[in-house]
């Protein structure tokens, strides 16, 4: 049965859920269907019924154990696939298309009942890129099932002509019938032990020195707060432009670094026209992948602050200088001292992770900011050309969980010859998302002009 229990690292995910935060994972993949008719709703859930056997790691839901005393596991859902679809009206037009889709990012899902929820946009009008109506497959997940590294191979599953099963790497099985109290039991028995293990752990991984030409990455600094760093509300807009992928390119610098440095002139071009100050410290709070790792299960992605350089008026020299930080910082999630870190608190007992992660802590007095706003980017490569009942692929979109204190997400996907930039706020704070992603959209193509 421990085969399908969650690792600690997953496990947490499914606590920050119930604890309040949103940290589901939407991703929605846009098809045009040119000049002729976009499919309807119902044949679009009679198509992915047919693909039940290639979403089969998708069928299951969490059981928590008694008492919290381990991990929760995962169990078998037998329900039918057409049960997780949910169609939207027809004809809808593009702005209101992701006003819905920013609805479904306000209504959080339990995964013990639902750990996955394909929604469809039919008929979509007005969509940029496109030649016809459009279609749009939004899928929202809990972040205990899956994280960025599956896209691809979800995105084949759903759409590729001859589909596989989806590849979810260090998904753990799941289980028809669970024995819950003899994992329960032993792990409860365990639990003074794993607590003066991982103390001494700590107190020896503290007293080890970095050595001499490497970065000491366990150290991230407070930020100035902004009027992004505040306690965010649960209501959220989203936007995505989707841009050519050849016009963020730049030799010598990573289409990563490009879009940072686009965020980074946008972000202070926004505060100037609120007449807020850009503190000079303003940074962004970037995923990073870290391949292999068993320890993080499903979630092997880390995360770092990415200086901005507002300070730096030559624009091409602010891209070079985000990208010199990039570079430097992402080998911060899979640094030697970062990976003994995780191996030790995988060891701790699950009442611990409860307590740490179960409950958002108080918005006053509040927490000091580790970044100003938040990005994550992957690339779709796939060798297989993605189509829905005759209606061609054109790019992808996903976006971050907003955190409690940062109003503001972004992210970076790339897909064929699409760069799609998307971005999720809270509408209270940031008030007019429409002005920031048309600064965000001349940000970049002022950096296009550069190359």
């Amino acid at each position: 049965m421990r085969e399908s229990q969650l690792m600690a690292n997953d496990a947490a995910f499914f606590y920050l859920a119930r604890s309040g935060r949103m940290t589901d994972w939407p991703m929605w993949w846009v098809f045009d269907s040119g000049d002729g008719p976009a499919p309807t709703g119902e044949q679009v859930t009679e198509y992915f019924g047919a693909r039940a056997a290639a979403l089969e790691p998708l069928r299951r839901r969490i059981v928590e154990a008694p008492g919290g005393l381990t991990h929760p596991f995962w169990a078998l859902d037998d329900s039918p696939i057409e049960s997780h679809v949910v169609t939207h009206p027809d004809g809808l037009d593009w702005a209101a298309c992701q006003d819905r889709m920013a609805e479904v990012l306000t209504e959080p899902l339990d995964a013990r009942v639902c750990a996955w929820r394909l929604h469809v946009f039919p008929g979509v009008r007005g969509i940029e890129t496109l030649s016809g109506a459009g279609t749009v497959v939004m899928m929202h997940t809990s972040h205990a099932l899956m994280a960025g590294p599956a896209m691809t191979s979800l995105g084949e599953a759903l759409f590729a002509a001859d589909p596989a099963p989806v590849r979810i790497e260090g998904q753990p099985g799941a289980a028809r019938r669970l024995r819950l109290w003899p994992a329960v039991v032993a792990d409860a028995i365990r639990i003074p032990w794993r607590t003066v293990r991982f103390l001494a752990g700590a107190r020896a991984l503290s007293r080890r020195t970095v050595p001499e030409g490497e970065a000491d990455w366990s150290v991230i600094s407070a930020r100035t707060r902004t009027v992004l760093n505040q306690r965010i509300g649960p209501d959220r807009a989203l936007r995505t432009v989707p841009l050519d992928l050849a016009a963020v390119r730049s030799p010598g610098v990573t289409v990563t670094a490009i879009g940072l440095t686009a965020i980074s002139l946008a972000l202070q071009r926004y505060f100037d026209e609120h007449t807020l100050p850009c503190p000079e410290d303003l940074s962004a709070f970037v995923t990073i992948a870290i391949p292999g790792e068993q320890v993080l299960g499903v979630n092997r992605i880390g995360a770092d602050v990415v200086d901005l350089h507002p300070g730096e008026p030559d624009i091409a020299a602010r891209a070079r200088a985000v990208d010199e930080t990039l570079r430097a910082r992402r080998g911060s999630a899979s640094s030697p001292r970062e990976l003994a870190r995780l191996q030790l608190i995988d060891g701790l007992p699950s009442r611990t992770y409860r307590t740490k992660f179960g409950t958002l802590p108080p918005a006053d007095p509040p927490p000091l900011p580790p970044a100003h706003t938040i990005l994550t980017s992957i690339r779709c490569d796939s060798d297989t050309a993605l189509s829905l009942l005759d209606s061609r692929f054109r790019f992808a979109g996903m976006l971050p969980p907003v955190y409690p204190d940062i109003a503001l997400a972004h992210s970076f996907v790339g897909a064929g010859d699409v760069f799609a930039v998307s971005v999720a706020c809270d509408p209270a704070i940031v008030t007019d998302p429409d002005v920031y992603c048309d600064l965000l959209r001349k940000a970049f193509a002022e950096l296009a002009a550069l190359a």
